[in-house]
């Protein structure tokens, strides 16, 4: 029931985004897609993860005969501690500078959910924050935060 409403929920915060992204003026200054493209693609790929999870969880088997015996385990504290991890990146994101920040705050997440496999957690961290620092700063030409590295 839960993954349903979150399913419902996205959608409707999707579309909502989506249709604040299409309200935007266009702006006649840049390239011609202008502000809305990245915007859209965000909101198009939170369309689809609404519908992938919305289609998982229909597929799902019914509930078993007696829902009471399996045993049941809170979430509560993995997603509050997801929030804290993401609430001191934001904090860090600017003094420590975003290669620095993003790899320290993806391995930690990696770490969390992938235990014991620290050499490929390294790896994707790094090659991810790599390839995230190369789309932004070099295709895109956005400044991100240098920190201490000075990049």
């Amino acid at each position: 029931m839960k993954d349903r409403l979150l399913a419902a929920v996205a959608a409707v915060a999707a579309i909502a985004y989506l249709y604040a992204d299409w309200r935007m003026p266009p702006v006649a200054l840049g390239d011609p897609l202008g502000p809305r493209a990245f915007p859209a693609l965000i909101g198009a790929l939170l369309l689809i993860s609404a519908g992938l999870l919305a289609l998982e969880t229909w597929q799902r088997a019914p509930a078993r005969a007696n829902p009471g015996s399996e045993r049941r385990s809170s979430h509560l504290p993995v997603l509050l501690g997801v929030l804290v991890w993401t609430v001191c990146y934001y904090a860090a994101f600017e003094p420590a500078g975003y290669i620095v920040a993003t790899v320290i705050y993806l391995f930690g997440l990696i770490c969390y959910f992938n235990r014991g496999h620290h050499i490929a957690n390294i790896a994707v961290a790094g090659g991810f924050t790599a390839v995230a620092y190369v789309l932004f700063s070099y295709l895109l030409d956005v400044q991100l935060p240098a920190g201490a590295l000075g990049v």
